[in-house]
């Protein structure tokens, strides 16, 4: 995910709201309604976003049926990249429900976050009587039409038919100034069942592993705005905690079926997955609504936490097929996955045992 993006899209939000610095004392409801619009706005364009990293991170928890041998292990590094179908590459902004003072200008289609590099919507505020008061610019599309998904996982054998994996990094970076902070955390089980399947002799007979699989895998990304470029329209000088945090999870359960070839081991699998967003601008917003007119003293309205988005993005049905190379202590990962998008994964690791 492009956190620049999201810093941008933040901007925007803030801008939505800071925007009727130069309405009229009658434009004052507009500036209510603003932060439902401005959730609206974000769960639009950052919609494939979510739904692609989502899809992304359920993906590569394994790449076989046959579980590990207790105490054996193995670490691997890879990289999922989950392409945004055409449909979700745009939106259209007259769909949305906003407001009736919030109207796009011209082109109502704006891109989304993840597709080309094309320029975004205009919106135009009118006031109570219709007129044009401000116009908001939308965000430009990112220019890349996939949601990026890093992992680092440990699997190890636990007892006789299962192992566990792990998939973990500290807070990353730092959360006012920069790119903010990221912190993932998730972990994984899988369970060989073919004994029970393919009892006694037939499991030779058939020489095939199925196991069941189950994974879980959380992101939390956090960005404050620093002081100096807070909203704050009194400039009271204090610090507002302005700041955007974002939590995107999800699960996959999945059956397993692969069949070892010497070095190379192939596996189709099919299951279930889902993930979820929750989003939030957070702190205190303080903007001029307005003034009296004798004498002219400035009104201002404090807006607190405008948005809050929590929402499912990806929920059905998952296909996936790939295969794991073992060179010595090294290991090859890949595999194609198909659901409510497309993905692919490849990665490499090092292990000891099977």
């Amino acid at each position: 995910m492009n956190f620049l993006n999201i810093k941008n899209f933040v901007f925007v939000v803030f801008l939505l709201i800071s925007t009727n610095n130069s309405f009229a004392q009658n434009t004052t409801n507009l500036v209510r309604n603003v932060p439902s619009d401005a959730t609206k706005l974000a769960q639009a364009y950052f919609m494939p976003a979510f739904k692609g990293f989502g899809f992304g991170m359920n993906s590569g928890w394994y790449n076989s049926a046959k579980a590990k041998n207790l105490g054996k292990f193995d670490i691997r590094i890879q990289g999922t990249a989950a392409f945004v179908p055409k449909e979700d590459q745009s939106f259209d902004i007259s769909k949305l429900g906003l407001s009736s003072t919030m109207q796009a200008k011209g082109n109502s289609i704006s891109p989304s976050l993840l597709s080309d590099n094309t320029m975004g919507s205009v919106l135009s505020l009118k006031d109570d009587n219709g007129n044009e008061v401000s116009t908001i610019k939308l965000p430009n599309g990112s220019g890349y039409k996939f949601a990026p998904s890093p992992q680092v996982q440990v699997t190890v054998g636990l007892i006789k038919n299962t192992d566990v994996s792990v998939r973990y990094s500290p807070q990353i970076g730092k959360e006012t100034g920069g790119f903010g902070t990221v912190q993932v955390l998730g972990f994984g089980v899988k369970h060989e069942i073919t004994k029970y399947l393919l009892p006694g002799k037939t499991e030779k007979i058939i020489p095939i592993d199925i196991a069941l699989a189950f994974g879980y895998n959380q992101l939390t990304y956090s960005y404050k705005l620093p002081i100096v470029d807070q909203l704050d329209d009194r400039n009271s000088g204090q610090d507002l905690n302005q700041k955007v945090d974002i939590k995107l999870s999800g699960y996959v359960i999945d059956a397993v079926l692969s069949k070892k070839l010497a070095i190379f081991t192939p596996f189709v699998s099919v299951g279930y997955n889902s993930s979820q967003t929750q989003l939030k601008v957070l702190g205190n917003y303080i903007v001029k609504t307005g003034s009296t007119i004798i004498p002219p003293i400035p009104t201002y309205t404090t807006f607190t936490d405008p948005v809050n988005i929590k929402q499912n993005d990806i929920s059905g049905i998952r296909g996936n097929i790939g295969f794991s190379l073992h060179l010595a202590f090294f290991r090859f990962y890949g595999s194609y996955s198909v659901g409510q998008y497309q993905a692919v994964s490849g990665g490499i690791g090092f292990g000891i045992g099977k």
